[in-house]
C-alpha cells in the first residue's frame, strides 16, 4: 500500500463538530480537511480518518465519510475507544474508520473532503480537534487525520 494522499490537522484553536442534532453527511472543513489525489490503476483505495469523540456521557451514532462535491463516496461508523462510566463527558475517546472505495475512474484526479453525519444525537456530544498546548485542562483534543491509501 501507498499512502496517495493524507495530513493530521491540528489547529491552534480547537474545533468542535456538535453532535446534539441529526444531519446527513456534512464536510468538516473544505479547505484544511480536502485532499487530492490521483486514482491508481485498481480504481480502490482506503479511506482513514481518525478524531476524538468529546462531552457526551453516552454512545451516539455518527458515520465517518468522504465527499466528493456534494456526493458521498463512502462512509462507515467509526470504532469508538474504550468509553466508561467514569469522566465520559472529559475523557477523549478516540474514534476511527477505516473503508474501501471501489469504482473509481483509473488516473482520474479527485478531491475528497472528510465528512460526518449524525444519525442519533447526544445532548452534549462532540466531535473535537485541535487546541493550544498551553497545559490547560480539557481545551486541546489534539489533530484530525484523514489518508487515502492505494491498495494496489
Amino acid at each position: 500500500m501507498a499512502l496517495l494522499a493524507g495530513k493530521l490537522y491540528d489547529p491552534v484553536s480547537a474545533i468542535s463538530k456538535a453532535l446534539t442534532s441529526t444531519i446527513a453527511m456534512t464536510a468538516f472543513d473544505t479547505t484544511n480537511l480536502r485532499l487530492n489525489f490521483t486514482v491508481p490503476a485498481s480504481g480502490i483505495v482506503m479511506v482513514r480518518m481518525a478524531a476524538q469523540y468529546h462531552g457526551g456521557t453516552v454512545p451516539i451514532s455518527v458515520l465517518l465519510g468522504v465527499l466528493e462535491g456534494s456526493t458521498v463516496k463512502g462512509r462507515k461508523a467509526p470504532h469508538f475507544g474504550l468509553m466508561t462510566a467514569t469522566g465520559v463527558a472529559t475523557a477523549l475517546i478516540p474514534i476511527e474508520s477505516i473503508f474501501l472505495v471501489t469504482g473509481l475512474t483509473p488516473a482520474a484526479n479527485l478531491d475528497w473532503d472528510a465528512a460526518y453525519s449524525v444519525e442519533t444525537n447526544g445532548a452534549t456530544s462532540n466531535i473535537k480537534y485541535g487546541g493550544p498546548d498551553n497545559a490547560t485542562a480539557n481545551d486541546a483534543f489534539g489533530g484530525f487525520a484523514f489518508e487515502i491509501w492505494s491498495v494496489d
